[in-house]
């Protein structure tokens, strides 16, 4: 894989709404016609709910979202406020009525990851379209 190009950050409040302006930038972004626009909107709305649930940006704080390419491959980083350490991970009761978000971005995204940071936690993934 060669260098990516970023195509856009935003950066939003962390309240509810933001998931909604977080579809549209990613979908404006990455465009109606590429194969994985579907994926990369909804694993990049599960991320974003996350971090408005799951972590300080929820709390008065931002997330900030950017989307990149590189040939056929699509990353999407969302930064958060942190969450006191804890980490973005998947959920082991397939019976929860909630916690599925890293469940949905594991199976949709050729890979995803997440970073601790001194300011908060990045999580990103790839798709190839």
């Amino acid at each position: 894989m060669g260098a990516m190009i970023v195509l856009g950050t935003l950066t939003l409040p962390g309240s509810e709404r933001c998931v909604a302006h977080a579809r549209r930038f990613v979908r404006d972004l990455v465009g109606e016609d590429h194969p994985a626009v579907d994926d990369a909107e909804l694993c990049a709305s599960e991320l974003v709910t996350n971090a408005v649930v799951h972590t300080e940006s929820g709390n008065g704080g931002h997330v900030t979202i950017t989307v990149a390419r590189d040939g056929d491959v699509l990353e999407v980083c969302v930064a958060d406020d942190g969450a006191g350490g804890e980490m973005p991970h998947v959920r082991d009761d397939p019976f929860a009525e909630s916690g599925r978000g890293i469940v949905i971005v594991t199976a949709l995204a050729a890979e995803w990851g997440a970073e601790a940071e001194r300011d908060g936690t990045t999580t990103w993934f790839r798709l190839r379209g």
